[in-house]
This record gives C-alpha cells, structure tokens and sequence, in this order.
C-alpha cells in the first residue's frame, strides 16, 4: 500500500530539497505563500502552517512585510526528531564533513560511563571513536562515539567520513528509539581549539540509541559550539 503523504509534508519536502541542494542558501528569499499556493494548488492556510513549523525549527526566518528567508544559523534540531549529524547539515544547504581523530577497540573497561550505559562487562569489547563535525568545512561538534563490537562486527573506515548511523543500518541494524540529555558545560582548551569556539561554554549532548526494542546500541557524546547549534521544543 502507498504511504500517504500529507499536503504540509509535500511542502515542507520540496523547501528542504531546495536548501539541501544548495539552490537556496542562507538569507535566500523562498518563495511567498501566494507562489506556493500557486506551485502546488494546496490552502493558503496549509501553506502558512507549514511555514511557521520551518519557522519555529529555526530552518526559516519570517520578517514582516518582506517574506520568508533560509535561516543563517547554521544547524537547529527539533528535540523530538532523531537526526543525524550528516541529515542536519544537509538539510540547512550546508556540506557535512568528518575528520577522524581517534579510532580504537577498547575494552569496555576503559571507558566506565559508556560501559554502564551500553550494558557491558569490562571485558567486552567496544569501538571508540572521536570525530571533528564540520559543516561547509567550520567546525561545529566534537563527537564521542562508543559502539560494542558484538553487534556491528569490523568496520570500514571509510565509513566515518559520513554518517555513521547510516553505515550502521547498512549492516541490517534498524533502531528502535532513542533517548538524549542536553548538558551546558565548559569546553577545555584543547576542545575550544578544535573546534575553534568563540566562548567556552559548549551545548554538550548524550545520546543513546537502541534497536530490537530496549538493546543499547550506541552512545554519543557531542560537544557543540553553543554560537553554532541550538536544540528546538516544540509541539507542532
């Protein structure tokens, strides 16, 4: 059977589509309600509904009396959708990136925090990885990455040049939630260096992620320039 797809999601689709492209970049104009309506044949109401939710996630700017343009803020996350790094950048107009800093299978021993959380013995085995996340080539995020080995066997390294979530469920592993906690902390100097902060307070984040129901698949420690990315809450 056809999935259905709604008149706000065919609009909001073909504005992402747009700025993912690079067609529109930040402070372009889009087009104005009237043309949309014009475009698609949907309700002038539909059409401002779904600009106001590109509003609110902060991926448009409106100004009164002027338009809609492609928002300059750089990456802003909607708390109640799962995205990763990669689709963020892509769907802002801007090229994601990855500069592999570490790369290692450790014993989960060494690292205490993330063996708690992955539900591991000190024995097993676990990836760690830490990524520089650019986007158009400026440093956004520093992640930390822990994944057991058991579940996702060898890894290409070429693989973590993109995104790494998708090159997970190209092994077949679907996940099944996930859940986030959003911390304010200081970055320490070598963390501002890298990613070239201009304030040293850092928007850090922890993610686990699970499949087959409630197994922990992978936890992620993202540290991101507070000036670079904002986390959106909202009930539309």
């Amino acid at each position: 059977m056809e999935k259905h797809v709604s008149k706000r999601q065919i609009i909001e689709d073909y504005i992402l589509n747009e700025i993912g492209s690079g067609r529109l970049r930040a402070g372009d104009q889009i087009p104005a309600e009237h043309e949309l309506v014009e475009r698609f044949g949907f309700g002038r109401q539909t059409i401002h509904n779904c600009l106001r939710d590109l509003a609110i996630r902060g991926i448009i700017e409106r100004t009164p009396g002027r338009g809609s343009f492609v928002s300059g803020k750089p990456v802003n996350r909607n708390i109640s959708n799962k995205k990763s790094f990669t689709e963020d950048m892509r769907s802002i107009g801007m090229r994601p990136g990855s500069r592999l800093l570490e790369f290692k299978l450790a014993d989960a021993r060494e690292f205490p925090f993330a063996m708690k959380q992955l539900e591991l013995n000190e024995n097993e085995k676990m990836y760690y990885i830490v990524r520089l996340r650019t986007g158009d080539d400026m440093p956004i995020a520093l992640q930390y990455s822990y994944t057991p080995y058991k579940y996702i066997g060898e890894i290409d390294l070429s693989a973590l040049e993109g995104s790494f979530d998708r090159y997970i469920e190209s092994k077949g592993i679907k996940t099944t939630g996930f859940i986030t906690k959003l911390k304010a902390i200081e970055g320490n100097e070598k963390q501002l260096d890298l990613l070239q902060a201009k304030s040293k307070a850092l928007l850090k984040s922890v993610s686990i992620r699970y499949f087959n129901g409630d197994v922990p698949l992978q936890c992620t420690e993202s540290l991101y320039r507070s000036d670079l990315f904002e986390y959106t809450f909202s009930s539309f």
